[in-house]
């Protein structure tokens, strides 16, 4: 017995788990405070790529589900991936078969690695963050003010907006990109199984044709 859309049902589990932290975290002020401490607006830029990076895997997650439907029920509709395969294997031998299914994979890789591009981003972005944070802190240093106390006070006030930068920006890319990531390997693993499916499927078909 299939059940229909199950890996968008995994998927949406996994995903509300995920808000249910962040409505936490936003109630309790720690978004707030993140994006206001960070002077240089880097956590904002990765929470708005997350978000684009979420938007693109539910999309491609509910492309998935839909094929893997179709597949499981056998149903040839035109268009689908499952259609596709079966329509171009006919008259094909082992050979070319096998070719055709390594550009089905490529086609389905080809619609999911956006978002495995855009997790890798959102560390690189968390790792940028960082390094101006610490330019930030070390940039009001100054060893010859070290006697005045208001030169120190404004040396503290840029260690402390620096290390803010630093470490907020450093959270959130690590954060939301093992969060993008969880989905990245969601969606892989429904990629996977669709092609098996389609190649199962395919090879029964034909073997049962000839």
């Amino acid at each position: 017995m299939h059940y229909k859309y199950l890996l968008f049902l995994r998927y949406f589990l996994i995903n509300s788990i995920g808000i249910a932290f962040l409505l936490v975290a936003y109630s309790q002020g720690f978004l707030n405070k993140a994006i206001n401490a960070d002077i240089t607006n880097v956590v904002l830029l990765i929470m708005l790529l997350f978000l684009l990076g979420i938007s693109i895997a539910t999309q491609k997650t509910f492309w998935i589900s839909k094929e893997l439907n179709l597949a499981n029920e056998k149903i040839l509709k035109k268009g689908s991936l499952f259609y596709d395969f079966i329509e171009k294997s006919k008259n094909l031998d082992a050979s070319s078969r096998s070719n055709l299914a390594s550009s089905v994979r490529i086609k389905i890789a080809g619609k999911i690695n956006l978002i495995k591009f855009i997790s890798n981003t959102l560390v690189i972005l968390g790792l940028i963050g960082t390094v101006i944070g610490f330019i930030i802190a070390l940039s009001g240093v100054d060893s010859s003010a070290a006697n005045n106390p208001e030169e120190v006070g404004k040396m503290v006030t840029y260690l402390i907006s620096g290390m803010s930068v630093a470490l907020y920006t450093t959270l959130a890319g690590s954060i939301f990109s093992v969060w993008l990531n969880i989905c990245y390997h969601i969606l892989s693993n429904g990629a996977n199984q669709l092609l098996s499916k389609i190649i199962e499927i395919g090879e029964e078909k034909i073997n049962a044709s000839s």
